[in-house]
């Protein structure tokens, strides 16, 4: 049984997932720019825990958009999807390059951003002197490719087969087997590790697709919602699972997984498509442009820290706390609508 089949008509339909997906971009900067005056308890101290926990949602919410591309071998919508993929990833890494290359007396004294550097980025989204968060990009390549093979070659015993290599991923980032590519560059290490850790929360978002669990748990939506603030709840409160004991690269541990998972199943159990016409697309506006937030937050955030810091603008602004991460989710937007607006699909390819 397959589950959602067209991610443009579904995220009309369940207002769920554009929570999600705002919630989740908002996050991402939240982890990055988070970091003192921090809330313990209280819907901030929620955020606050939650907010590293992003990357590993948007995963899961990639592959069960990707279910029927996959189960199918739809080589075509492969390839149409590996060009949305790759053409913000290489243009972003173009973007950054010239605004660092530009800057980079002044934001990096003494070292010249090279050709390498660009390289760097384009192909593996990970240069520690241009965007390092693009590595998901690179990753949700590797993977959409990688399943998407594995499906092919295994066809229908496909599905134990990927449960079986992601419980071994799993294992192995308990057992530390990959404590190995750190001798390697970072670039290498850190690329090559997260796409380790992301392997079963991409099979996990396929699986919840395939078996159409998203449709069974909207059956029982109360049910749903109430296990999962509870599970989650008991997880914040009692530290139930164990996280790895050795060095991971971010996104180890069953954790990551149980509490992405019990996320993307709260958000999209509720019937939310129920609501007032006009809040349904005042949040399909806010979310519009989540690619574009995630690709250009790191810049944002770079360019306006130095610009509080170095200047004296009449008035004090924080940095590094959860008004600040609204200031750059909103520099982001406006920024994504700008682009949105040139008559090109190119460049609205960068930011949609």
């Amino acid at each position: 049984m397959s589950g959602v089949k067209d991610y443009k008509n579904y995220s009309h339909y369940n207002m769920g997932i554009c929570l999600l997906r705002m919630m989740a971009c908002f996050l991402v900067i939240a982890a990055n720019n988070w970091e003192i005056n921090t809330p313990s308890s209280g819907a901030l101290g929620w955020l606050y825990y939650l907010r590293n926990y992003s990357v590993s949602i948007f995963m899961i919410l990639a592959f069960y958009f990707c279910e029927k591309m996959i189960a199918t071998s739809d080589t075509d919508r492969l390839l149409k999807r590996l060009v949305k993929l790759i053409v913000p990833l290489f243009a972003w890494a173009i973007i950054y390059w010239i605004f660092y290359k530009v800057l980079s007396e002044v934001l990096y004294p003494g070292y010249n951003i090279s050709v390498k550097d660009l390289l760097w980025q384009m192909f593996t989204g990970n240069s520690i002197y241009l965007n390092s968060f693009m590595w998901f990009s690179a990753v949700l390549i590797v993977l959409t490719v990688l399943i998407f093979v594995i499906v092919f070659i295994t066809n229908k015993f496909h599905n134990p087969i990927l449960g079986l290599l992601a419980i071994l991923c799993i294992y192995a980032e308990y057992a530390g087997l990959m404590l190995f590519l750190t001798r390697y560059k970072a670039e290498i290490a850190g690329s090559v590790g997260r796409l380790h850790e992301m392997f079963p929360l991409a099979v996990l978002g396929y699986m919840i697709a395939y078996f159409g669990l998203v449709e069974k748990s909207r059956k029982h939506w109360i049910i749903t919602m109430l296990f999962a603030v509870v599970a989650l709840w008991l997880i914040r409160r009692f530290g139930v699972f164990a996280d790895p004991s050795v060095k991971t690269f971010g996104y180890a541990g069953i954790k990551m997984i149980v509490i992405a998972l019990l996320l993307v199943f709260l958000f999209f159990a509720p019937p939310l498509e129920k609501l007032p016409k006009f809040i349904r697309v005042i949040i399909e506006w806010l979310t519009k442009y989540t690619l574009g937030i995630y690709c250009m937050q790191s810049l944002v955030a770079t360019l306006l820290h130095y610009y509080i810091s170095h200047r004296n603008i009449g008035i004090e602004l924080e940095t590094y706390t959860i008004f600040d991460c609204i200031r750059i989710y909103a520099v982001c937007y406006a920024i994504c609508f700008l682009i949105s607006r040139i008559p090109c699909k190119w460049t609205r390819m960068l930011v949609e």
